[in-house]
């Protein structure tokens, strides 16, 4: 594996380390109220939405180098945001930090489009996730273990990996495995165009005749989800996933500390990249199993909440809902991936974290008025979410 690969792949670990670590120490240790971390939490998703529409032209012309650039320069100002900490300079730092992680995740999807074949996209893309989930996970529980309760050490090994991987970056050929999968889907479909017109040669055979355009033609556009439907679904799984574990921390901040709930936090991205990897064919884009994982996931997160009471029963139902959410991400990306033929990848994170911003914000105006009123909307909209696929 070359080292660029995994460079990358720890560099976007790291990053997504941050991101709880520095939200829950914000929720924890400067004393803010809840409307002030939604606010934390909206500008995050701001941030990051804004990063993915201004730079996704730069992944699709395969500027990864300038990306990282990017990436390293937000994480250093984010860094030094917080050596002088209080609320301002916090929220800034985490906003920061959106942007260096919205155009590394660009970067580590345009030098894999561009430099693995079409074939290996969604192995190489499940690898990435693999090396970047236990470097999350293992740091999470090193930290917690070691009572290193800062930011500070984890932004500066961050910043060194961000560079070094900046240099890493490979160049890509004038022409891209993506050009040239774009052009095989082209050839492909028209190729079945070509097959359904066969159909013609039985037109003294109604009969036969339409069973062989049906047989061609809806074989091939049955197994075809369109692009549209995709980001829909996604909007609105991540939708519901946030409305509910947006408002975890504040659920259980009396109950476990933060040392404990990064602990948990730790073991639940080890077990969840395992456990999916054992899973057959998570890199496929079946619309099938997106559709099962959906029903399964969104039982257990809107029941399973009931049942934290420790350490123990939290770790237990983060392992389940974050493998769940893991693998159906990762299917509903390969499959808007292979429609687009890795083209416009910002603008399926960008949706993603669309519905983070309105799950959060909706989730909490529903908690407000009532427990009914909330599992009732969170019913309804996971149920939209399947229909979209089916």
């Amino acid at each position: 594996m070359t080292l660029w690969l995994v460079a990358t792949s720890v560099s976007y670990g790291l990053l997504m380390l941050l991101d709880p670590l520095v939200y829950t120490f914000i929720a924890y240790n400067l004393n803010v109220s809840s409307v002030h971390l939604g606010i934390c939490n909206a500008l995050w998703s701001i941030f990051y939405i804004t990063s993915m529409l201004f730079l996704g032209s730069l992944a699709d012309e395969g500027k990864a180098r300038l990306l990282m650039v990017i990436a390293s320069a937000s994480m250093i100002f984010s860094w030094l945001s917080m050596l002088n900490l209080n609320t301002i300079t916090a929220f800034i730092s985490y906003s920061l930090h959106a942007i260096s992680i919205a155009a590394t995740n660009l970067a580590l999807n345009t030098v894999v489009f561009e430099n693995v074949d079409s074939q290996n996209w969604g192995r190489t893309l499940l690898f990435m996730r693999t090396i970047g989930y236990i470097v999350r996970g293992s740091s999470f529980i090193i930290l917690a273990s070691m009572n290193m309760l800062g930011v500070s050490l984890i932004q500066q090994v961050t910043i060194l990996v961000l560079l070094v991987s900046t240099v890493l970056v490979p160049s890509f050929s004038l022409i891209s495995e993506r050009s040239v999968y774009r052009l095989y889907k082209l050839v492909r479909e028209l190729s079945f165009y070509v097959k359904a017109s066969t159909s013609i040669l039985y037109i003294d055979k109604p009969s036969v005749a339409q069973g062989v355009f049906d047989k061609v033609w809806y074989g091939y556009s049955n197994s075809r989800i369109s692009e549209n439907k995709i980001l829909a679904s996604i909007t609105i799984i991540t939708c519901v996933n946030d409305y509910v574990l947006a408002l975890l921390p504040l659920m259980i901040k009396n109950i476990i500390n933060l040392k404990m709930l990064w602990i948990a936090y730790g073991v639940t991205s080890i077990v969840s990249i395992i456990a999916v990897l054992m899973l057959k064919d998570v890199e496929s884009s079946s619309k099938g199993l997106a559709l099962s994982l959906i029903l399964v996931r969104s039982i257990i997160l809107l029941t399973g909440i009931n049942i934290i009471k420790d350490i123990y029963t939290l770790t237990l139902y983060l392992i389940l809902t974050s493998t769940l959410y893991l693998v159906i991400d990762v299917t509903l990306y390969n499959m808007y991936t292979s429609s687009t033929g890795g083209y416009r990848s910002s603008l399926y994170h960008t949706l993603r974290e669309l519905g983070s911003i309105i799950g959060s914000i909706v989730g909490g105006i529903m908690l407000a008025i009532g427990m009914n009123t909330y599992m009732g909307l969170a019913i309804m909209l996971t149920a939209f979410s399947i229909f979209l696929l089916i």
